[in-house]
């Protein structure tokens, strides 16, 4: 497409004008002048004088032209110069100096106007992002808003312009908006779910307080009421009454397992009595009682209870104390012989004193490795449990001030003697070896009982001691960058625990120091010990302490003191 100013291609005499085809109505006629400057003559109708009839002339159109265009062409960079506006121009423009359109020799005056316009919004849009489309658009059109007149003498009298992205850049620009879109709904999204969340947190927070609410006044309800199996069943019954049938079969076979487990204890416990007054230990004439359970069987056995049944136990008060006349005496025992292995004495004439009550409690904990590192000294930790009970059994003072409780740990950990006060009625678990290392399951146990277990000692005796923990390790925990940070958070709740850390087997060392609650609570066997025996060193270590805990809680205090037996040494003593 283009617009041609001078209707004719060559010179044409001037009477001839009038042949011309779709001569516009505005136009002017120049002659060239040999020398000089052109002759303009401008006319509008055919009717207004001729000068120059035949001279030669070139004939301009005066008259006004409007035309649209695209531009493709040129490149209109935006300001990244990576991407281009696209720019439609609508142009009005006529002839102000047709002498100079002759002299130049315009032919197409879109040429001429189009090259004008689009260096003018070449420079403006080179200013503006790809994104800012309509801003570049009003500035050229403020800047084009006016006559301009071109060297070429042509005038452009109107021009608009419409810019936009082209396709790419529109591409670019509608997935920037996409991403825009989709991030905002993104954060509406997270704020709903935040609320959500904070909303689902509160309810559990109301629901956690109506449960500990409930618990509180279940434990107020059944405070003074002792809380066995059968107290238990019954209280179950009262919630559950379509479940008697269940209820009663689980009664069944609990008092079928305890049967059986009490007939194996008494026949342990007659078969260690026997051995006792076999080699003069423990002498007939002084326990008539307990040699009429064990080798006369003129009496039923004793029960539940065991043939080690002490032979006050079940007496009124007066009678255990020795007040009543002509009931054969039991003489207190002496339990440092037996933290250090030797023979408990037994008779004499002297009634056993009244146990005075503690003036405080200890919980203590005793936390056994029982993975396979252990296989070599489980049967050693079996004995080690069954002294202590010998050790606490034979010294009531100290009983009544420990409450022990016994966990083992392998892959997991197992509570096997929950906190209790030991007698020889306590029934002294089993010990069985499991795969798996690992300390941080114990650890969290240990943080979920004593806390509650001291809360509720609290409930049954006005002063609790802080609790103690034994820890013996064997074997190489599995979960050594996990366990440091259960320890941690047992060790900053408000009933932290004291905790004695014992590691016997090969390099040791570095986990005792990190278990143990202060540096001088560590200890580990001395280097090449036996694995077995270092076992035993431990129960001496354990029976030592406790006695030293019981009969310092009897006094008033707590004096948590470790004597390490040959065998053991303290963690912080250079090798």
């Amino acid at each position: 497409m283009s617009v041609s100013l001078i209707l004719n291609e060559r010179v044409i005499s001037r009477s001839r004008v009038g042949e011309l085809p779709n001569l516009p109505p505005s136009v002017a006629i120049v002659y060239p002048v040999e020398g000089g400057p052109f002759e303009v003559e401008t006319y509008r109708t055919f009717g207004q004088r001729w000068f120059g009839k035949n001279r030669a002339c070139y004939v301009v159109d005066l008259s006004d032209h409007r035309r649209q265009a695209s531009v493709n062409k040129t490149p209109l960079t935006c300001k990244d110069g990576g991407h281009r506006f696209q720019a439609t121009i609508d142009v009005g423009f006529r002839v102000h100096d047709p002498a100079m359109v002759v002299s130049r020799n315009v032919r197409d005056a879109l040429t001429v106007v189009y090259g004008y316009l689009t260096d003018r919004i070449r420079l403006q849009a080179a200013r503006f992002a790809i994104t800012e489309a309509m801003a570049a658009q009003l500035t050229v059109n403020q800047e084009l808003d006016r006559e301009i007149r071109l060297p070429e003498g042509i005038t452009i009298y109107y021009c608009k312009v419409q810019m936009e992205p082209d396709q790419a850049a529109a591409r670019h620009i509608q997935e920037l908006e996409e991403a825009r879109r989709r991030a905002k709904l993104g954060a509406h999204a997270h704020d709903a779910r935040r609320s959500e969340t904070y909303s689902d947190e509160d309810i559990e927070d109301i629901r956690a307080a109506g449960r500990r609410r409930r618990q509180a006044d279940e434990r107020a309800a059944l405070g003074n009421t002792q809380l066995d199996f059968d107290n238990l069943i019954r209280e179950h019954l009262v919630r559950h009454p379509e479940e008697t049938t269940h209820a009663l079969e689980l009664l069944a076979r609990v008092r079928e397992t305890e049967a059986t487990q009490h007939e194996i204890r008494d026949q342990r416990h007659a078969e260690m009595v026997k051995y006792l007054i076999e080699r003069g230990v423990v002498r007939e004439v002084d326990l008539p009682g307990l040699r009429q359970g064990v080798l006369g069987p003129s009496t039923p056995g004793t029960g539940v209870a065991g043939v080690l049944e002490r032979p006050d136990a079940g007496q009124p008060a007066s009678f255990a104390s020795g007040a009543t006349p002509g009931r054969p005496d039991y003489a207190a025992s002496a339990p440092a012989a037996a933290a250090q292995g030797g023979p408990v004495q037994w008779g004499g004439s002297t009634p056993p004193p009244a146990v005075t009550p503690p003036s405080g409690l200890i919980p203590v904990y005793v936390v056994l490795d029982t993975s396979q590192a252990a296989a070599g000294c489980v049967t050693d930790l079996g004995n080690a449990l069954r002294s202590v009970q010998t050790l606490l059994a034979n010294s009531p003072d100290v009983a009544a001030a420990i409450r022990l409780s016994v966990i083992t740990y392998a892959d997991g950990a197992d509570v096997v003697l929950r906190l209790t006060e030991v007698s020889w009625r306590t029934g002294v678990p089993g010990l069985n070896i499991s795969p798996g290392c690992r300390y941080r399951p114990v650890l969290r146990r240990l943080l979920d009982l004593v806390p509650l277990e001291t809360e509720r000692l609290k409930e049954q005796v006005p002063r609790v001691l802080r609790p103690v923990v034994f820890f013996l390790a064997v074997g190489q925990a599995e979960d050594d960058t996990e366990w440091p940070a259960a320890h941690a958070d047992l060790m900053a709740h408000k009933y932290f625990p004291h905790v004695v850390a014992c590691g016997i087997g090969a390099d040791r060392a570095r986990v005792v120091q990190r278990l143990a609650s202060r540096p001088e609570l560590g200890v580990v066997a001395v280097e090449g010990a036996d694995l077995a025996q270092s076992a035993v060193q431990f129960s001496v270590l354990l029976q030592q302490t406790l006695l030293h805990l019981g009969r310092s809680a009897i006094a008033g205090g707590m004096e948590l003191r470790l004597d390490c037996p040959q065998g053991l040494r303290p963690v912080t003593q250079e090798q």
